[in-house]
């Protein structure tokens, strides 16, 4: 776990001389300008194990439209043991500033999960706020959090005995209010 967390800081720590010159080099465009297409991957859900993609489209310099998905579906060496989720959330954001690095934006959030012994869906949107550093040309890293509402439905828990489900508790709903959403993105121009 250390290692991650050197490797990450690592690569921020690359970006600090791009910023620097982002100051002293106003006049150089250092944001994706509009009609440019972006892909992106979450580092943080790469370290809950699930992979992810998403595209931002800029309709202009200031708006940008995303939306992000990611999907698992791990067996852990034995049939009673899994990890099964997928998610999407696309989001509308302003990007502020002359450099154009700080935003704001809404989310909308929905999926599924299936971890062992527990399952559910959940639906929900907030507040998204986030900063990018700009890396080079075509890089930036995006570091962001989303608060807002998670309406959790249809959640169950179950006991899985040689391949077969039984429920220990009925269906159940609830709400939260709070943090649903963090962000460590890698973005490319295309």
């Amino acid at each position: 776990m250390k290692q991650k967390i050197i490797t990450f800081i690592l690569l921020l720590l690359l970006c600090f001389p791009s910023l620097n010159a982002q100051e002293n080099k106003e006049a150089e465009q250092t944001y994706f300008p509009k009609g440019s297409l972006s892909l992106r991957t979450n580092a943080a859900s790469w370290l809950l194990l699930t992979p992810n993609l998403g595209a931002e489209y800029k309709a202009t310099d200031n708006l940008g439209l995303l939306v992000e998905g990611g999907y698992a579906h791990w067996k852990l060496n034995t049939q009673n043991r899994y990890w099964h989720v997928w998610n999407v959330a696309p989001q509308v954001r302003y990007y502020t500033g002359s450099l154009k690095n700080n935003y704001i934006g809404l989310q909308y959030t929905m999926g599924e999960y299936n971890l062992t012994g527990n399952q559910g869906k959940y639906m929900g949107g907030g507040l998204t706020l986030g900063h990018q550093f700009y890396c080079g040309r075509n890089l930036m890293v995006d570091l962001g959090l989303s608060l807002g509402y998670l309406y959790l439905h249809d959640k169950e828990e179950y006991n899985r005995i040689d391949g077969h489900d039984y429920r220990i508790k009925a269906k159940s709903s609830n709400g939260y209010w709070g943090p649903t959403g963090v962000s460590v993105t890698f973005v490319w121009k295309m």
